[in-house]
């Protein structure tokens, strides 16, 4: 598929434009790394022609929160009493590994995320100066942040610095750039989030922060005299537009309506805040409130699967038992958390999240076939609440064919899990 032109050709096309555009059967075609068009099929195509009848267009979908590293871990923080899933069971296991072994759990997490639909992620993880090329070498687009703690600021932000040197910040000159990831709340005191919030304002990156995430962490935010997570964020600077604050769980009313007026994104990752946690964020208000929302899927062991499809089912359902209402919540909404609402999220609506001319050719093929999808009445809550990671057929981004007929393109999917495997293997016992 190396024409000057490729046009996609399916059953039907969900632009997601502001419209809600459906063309059925449909077209894309995409010239280079955007598209160039969308539309009914053309009577005569022109250059090279992609068969994707039986399957829906769509734009990649988008994972506003995600670790691939932690991969490896995937099994074994299961069922861990609230309190004690990060210092009992992740701080050991991670003492266990070290980064061959975390590239290696990197490069099969964005495997599956790419064979999931995902076309773009927010990665951030320690280690992220060694882990980077494996997201780069995917073939996702990606933010990528290096974790950042009060105990180690002096050694780790000359890493995050020369991170932001290396990739930039600006996701219009790169399919990979980076961002910048205090820990949370409780891991990072004024002084670093103030140094960070400066460095972010000087170099234009965004800010990715765990907010409220853990009764702990709000017990700890508090004893050090701040009246919440989010307040304590207010006041050093860190709310608003450029800021992703992943979970916001343990958020009180006044605190969600803070953040949302502030007009910060949120990652709402409702399959892991139900495992570790128990609870379900409070994504209505908050979005009431004006903060957007983008869906992502934390950890493969928060969450044990990398699927976005998935993750849009389990936000349904968890979020209409949250505000009793079997309404709350639309399946067109949740579409738009993985799709235009979290590129928005992410900064990127101008360039991704809609099938619209002009904007980079992220797009995923999703079977129509399958005997879960059907009867196919409707696409919009067949793809929110019946489809898998598995039915997707094929991956573009950029234009450029990642994922086709299910299987990688340009990466070898039995060596990059059988590495990952043998670097999981020092968890064991």
């Amino acid at each position: 598929m190396s024409g000057a032109s490729l046009t996609l050709l399916a059953d039907e096309v969900l632009t997601l434009d502001a419209a809600g555009t459906v063309y059925a059967p449909g077209a894309v075609v995409i010239e280079g790394p955007r598209i160039r068009a969308v539309g009914p099929p053309p009577a005569a195509a022109s250059g090279e022609v992609a068969d994707l009848r039986g399957c829906v267009l769509l734009p990649g979908l988008i994972n506003v929160h995600t670790h691939t590293p932690m991969w490896l871990f995937r099994g074994l923080t299961e069922d861990v009493p609230r309190g004690e899933w990060l210092t009992g069971r992740m701080r050991p296991l991670e003492r266990r590994v070290g980064v061959p072994e975390l590239r290696a759990g990197a490069r099969a997490g964005c495997l599956e995320l790419l064979l999931n639909g995902v076309t773009t992620i927010a990665d951030r993880y320690g280690h992220m100066a060694d882990i980077a090329g494996a997201v780069e070498e995917s073939g996702l687009r990606a933010v990528i942040a290096h974790s950042l703690y009060d105990d180690s600021v002096e050694r780790e932000l000359p890493i995050a610095e020369a991170l932001l040197e290396r990739f930039g910040t600006d996701p219009r000159r790169s399919r990979v750039w980076a961002g910048l990831g205090p820990h949370a709340t409780d891991t990072c005191g004024p002084d670093l989030l103030r140094r960070v919030q400066a460095l972010a304002e000087r170099t234009g990156a965004r800010v990715f922060i765990h907010l409220a995430q853990s009764e702990q962490e709000v017990a700890e935010v508090r004893r050090q005299g701040h009246a919440g997570c989010a307040s304590y964020l207010d006041e050093v600077g860190l709310l608003g537009p450029t800021v992703v604050a992943a979970h916001a769980i343990y958020l009180t009313d006044e605190e969600a309506d803070l953040v949302g007026r502030r007009g910060t994104a949120v990652a709402h990752c409702p399959s892991s805040n139900a495992k570790l946690e128990g609870r379900v964020a409070p994504i209505g208000r908050l979005r009431r409130a004006g903060a957007i929302v983008g869906l992502g899927t934390d950890a493969a062991c928060c969450n044990n699967a990398m699927d976005l499809f998935a993750e849009m089912r389990v936000a349904g359902l968890l979020n209409k038992v949250a505000a009793d209402d079997p309404a709350a919540l639309p399946a067109s909404d949740l579409l738009r958390m993985a799709t235009i609402d979290a590129a928005s999220a992410l900064g990127i609506a101008d360039l991704v999240g809609t099938l619209e001319p002009g904007k980079r050719a992220d797009i995923i093929a999703v079977s129509r076939q399958a005997p879960h999808l059907l009867p196919w009445h409707d696409a919009t809550p067949n793809l929110v609440y019946a489809a898998r990671g598995s039915d997707v057929v094929a991956v573009f981004v950029d234009g450029r064919p990642i994922v086709l007929e299910r299987r990688p393109v340009h990466l070898d999917p039995e060596r990059i899990v059988a590495e990952a495997t043998r670097a999981a293997l020092s968890l064991a016992g």
